[in-house]
């Protein structure tokens, strides 16, 4: 294992934010029906459902002073208990993580996620309306609409089955045309940083401005209600909308998956 000067992974500024925001939302949402534990440098989060998923299972190190192994024993200990497969997630600079995680036989993902952080308020000018979900029909549209954008088959049931739209501290959003529902998001605050999830759009309703839509109404509600910043996880191809919204990246993420313990 590669430990070098790694520990200025105090993981400072940006970086640190979101995977904090990250770690209390996926606790916030899947965690409260499942388990959440606290372990040393970060904490595991494990839903009701035993699937290898970032935002369903998943280890987060926010404390890197604490060796990476250590943390990563704390994890796989905390999945021992659910019986449940995981996901671990790394800071693409955090050499030492990244080498111990392979080392505790981790599948490295080497698709890189840019996380990306705005400040400001985000200026959009767009005919798109945005809603708050606020009952049962607002929820089973949101739940379908992003089931279809991420074309991942029980998102949906995921959604509703596990409370998240429930989850205290989090807006859930749908942006519309008229009667016609396009796509939706999440915002997340944990006190003092915002997060943005779930923004998806349906292929047939892309190329409308829905993501950007409703990304700015939900960044801009986050940085009223007193977030310092706010933070997201963007896939490659949705950087470039993120980045007209006047996001910037300030690294990226790697994961890594592990069976469940024996």
């Amino acid at each position: 294992m590669r430990t070098g000067s790694c520990n200025r992974l105090t993981m400072v500024g940006s970086a640190q934010m979101g995977v904090t925001n990250l770690a209390a939302y996926v606790a916030a949402t899947v965690g409260r029906p499942g388990r959440v534990e606290q372990v040393a440098g970060g904490s595991a989060v494990a839903s009701a459902v035993p699937v290898a998923n970032g935002y369903v299972n998943a280890g987060f190190r926010t404390d890197g002073t604490v060796p990476a192994a250590t943390f990563l024993d704390g994890v796989r200990s905390a999945f021992a208990g659910v019986g449940s497969p995981y996901v671990v997630w790394a800071e693409s600079t955090d050499d030492e993580l990244l080498s111990a995680a392979v080392e505790a036989g981790g599948g490295a993902d080497d698709t890189h996620t840019p996380a990306m952080v705005a400040a400001e308020r985000v200026r959009l000018s767009s005919g798109i309306e945005i809603r708050r979900v606020t009952d049962p029909a607002d929820r089973a549209a949101f739940a379908r609409l992003c089931e279809d954008g991420y074309g991942i088959p029980g998102l949906a049931w995921l959604l509703d089955s596990q409370g998240c739209f429930d989850a205290p501290g989090a807006t859930w959003a749908i942006a519309a045309s008229g009667s016609t529902d396009l796509g939706v998001g999440c915002g997340y605050s944990d006190g003092s940083t915002g997060g943005i999830y779930y923004v998806a759009t349906p292929p047939g309703h892309r190329g409308q401005g829905a993501a950007a839509a409703v990304t700015a109404w939900l960044t801009n509600g986050l940085l009223d209600a007193g977030a310092s910043q706010v933070t997201l996880q963007a896939s490659e191809a949705g950087r470039p909308v993120y980045e007209r919204l006047g996001f910037t990246t300030s690294g990226s993420f790697l994961r890594h998956t592990f069976p469940a313990p024996r």
